[in-house]
């Protein structure tokens, strides 16, 4: 059983509030962000599979929301690979108490920043580089939780609006997150263990995915996504650094 204090189930809830709230708006870096904190607070092999479930729900909901922008031929292209990589990753899993989780992490979100500032844009990447997007995706999701900023790119494309980024990526993250649960549960990971830790953190993303709805298109962007990544870098430099503390 996981013992947390009052402070610590604030941090996760809040955090997980806003992220949720953040993906609603930008399509991005929700998930990223609730991994970092959680990867912060929570000891390491129990992140990954938490993170798991409360993403499925955060993503679902966001999907359903915008479900007419999803492009399914896209979905229906990334998901077999998908399900190759989540079984190889499960297959290789090393049980092992994952000591490189947080300088991992906190490189992930670094990568996040500069991906979203530096990367150039992949105008329309054709079908197939989503069979392979899917394999990449399935295998990382395992080991590191959070496949975000991976994909972000390639959604990021010139035939899309803003919903349809948003409702395509979240469809795709949906069935990775999806696919972890029983890859977890394979590898005997207790989620009943942590029920209460779960339904709080599921009912503050629910929230948060409806409030991210709500502000889509009333919100100042500039300034959200700049607080946004000072926030993000910080909380990089504290899991790296930590490590050496």
């Amino acid at each position: 059983m996981l013992e947390l204090g009052p402070l610590e189930w604030a941090a996760l809830l809040v955090t997980g509030l806003c992220a949720a709230t953040l993906s609603g708006v930008l399509g991005m870096g929700g998930g990223v962000t609730l991994l970092g904190v959680m990867t912060a607070i929570l000891p390491a092999p129990v992140v990954v599979p938490l993170h798991g479930v409360v993403q499925l729900v955060s993503n679902f909901t966001r999907m359903l929301g915008l479900i007419r922008h999803v492009t399914w031929k896209i979905v229906a292209v990334f998901a077999p690979p998908l399900l190759l990589g989540v079984g190889g990753a499960t297959a290789l899993w090393s049980g092992d108490k994952l000591s490189y989780l947080r300088p991992v992490v906190g490189v992930l979100l670094i990568a996040f920043l500069i991906v979203r500032r530096k990367a150039p844009s992949l105008r329309e990447p054709p079908l197939w580089t989503y069979a392979l997007l899917g394999l990449v995706a399935g295998f990382a999701s395992v080991w590191i939780g959070a496949v975000g900023p991976l994909l972000a790119p390639f959604f990021l494309r010139d035939d899309f609006e803003s919903k349809d980024v948003i409702a395509t990526k979240a469809a795709c993250i949906s069935l990775t997150h999806v696919l972890k649960i029983p890859a977890f549960l394979v590898l005997g990971f207790d989620f009943l263990g942590y029920g209460p830790l779960l339904l709080g953190l599921i009912a503050v993303v629910i929230v948060g995915t409806l409030i991210g709805r709500a502000i889509l298109e009333r919100v100042d962007r500039d300034w959200f996504e700049r607080a946004f990544e000072v926030l993000l870098g910080l909380l990089a430099v504290w899991l790296i650094v930590g490590v050496f503390l």
